[in-house]
């Protein structure tokens, strides 16, 4: 019997379930606004798109790409991870097929425009920009085993970028972040709240993972610390505390390693917090 892989799932599922509790309401709140329309089945990404036109006005800008294409679903992933669009009402392999033609169809709409594919910045946010967030999701893991390592790889990138932007990090062309303006520069419990936010509406599949799972407890962990902080304490004034706000952005905090975006960090991040998980735990007889 594997003792670990038990004692690990079991811990999943526990904390799932009290997270989930604690973002009840939030949830029922947006599955409301996305059922108010009376025409489901036809809903379009531009009216998506159109709902959160602030969101799309001020993050289009560090997604460029090539002319006479968009990509609504990436640059409103920023501030709505769980907004659906391209895998609404379909299963995870399903979504996955549906990322598959839809890329397709992309790298056949560039071949016959000036040129193919070339792999600049501007074409992959074109070639998935009707992604939403878990059809992303379903590229960057492979599913079905669709994917080429490039691809792969630029979908993860992307949904590292959407993280970084939710979180206050610059991540775009060099030539807008003269542009940017990072909403928790003085606000480090905001920032850490606002990373909780997002991993509170990652699609499902995201939120089955030991890695949401660590970077949750964290997060949420880190929190609870800091309102029992005193408040004329000097950590409070500071407004310090180590959480993961900067990880799940791809950067890190002791100024040790490199700041540019690490994938390895977020797949790792549950490694130790695992052992912390289980000694959680209920002891079984």
């Amino acid at each position: 019997m594997n003792v670990t892989s038990t004692l690990n799932s079991a811990a999943m599922v526990a904390y799932n379930n009290s997270a989930e509790t604690r973002t009840k309401a939030t949830a029922r709140a947006y599955e409301q606004t996305a059922t108010q329309s009376k025409k489901d089945d036809a809903l379009s990404l531009s009216k998506t798109a159109a709902d959160y036109s602030g969101s799309i006005t001020d993050n289009a800008p560090f997604f460029p790409v090539r002319p006479g294409m968009n990509a609504d679903a990436l640059v409103l992933g920023v501030t709505q991870p769980g907004a659906t669009s391209s895998s609404k009402d379909k299963t995870f392999a399903q979504v996955a097929t549906d990322a598959r033609k839809r890329m397709d169809d992309k790298y056949a709409q560039m071949k016959a425009g000036d040129k193919p594919y070339t792999g600049s910045v501007e074409d992959r946010n074109a070639l998935m920009g009707d992604l939403d967030r878990r059809s992303l999701n379903a590229v960057a893991t492979n599913e079905g085993g669709q994917f080429s390592k490039d691809e792969q790889d630029a979908a993860k990138a992307l949904m590292q970028q959407q993280s970084r932007l939710a979180t206050g990090y610059f991540s775009g062309p060099e030539d807008q972040r003269k542009d940017w303006k990072d909403p928790f520069a003085n606000d480090p419990v905001g920032r850490a709240k606002a990373a909780l936010n997002f991993l509170d509406n990652m699609s499902p599949e995201e939120k089955n993972t030991p890695q949401w799972l660590s970077q949750h407890m964290t997060l949420q962990n880190a929190l609870n610390q800091y309102d029992k902080v005193a408040p004329d304490s000097a950590e409070k004034k500071s407004g310090h505390f180590h959480n993961l706000a900067e990880i799940l952005a791809g950067v890190d905090t002791d100024g040790s390693e490199s700041k540019n975006p690490q994938n390895d960090k977020i797949n790792t991040a549950g490694n130790a917090m695992m052992d912390r998980i289980k000694a959680l735990m209920p002891a079984t007889q």
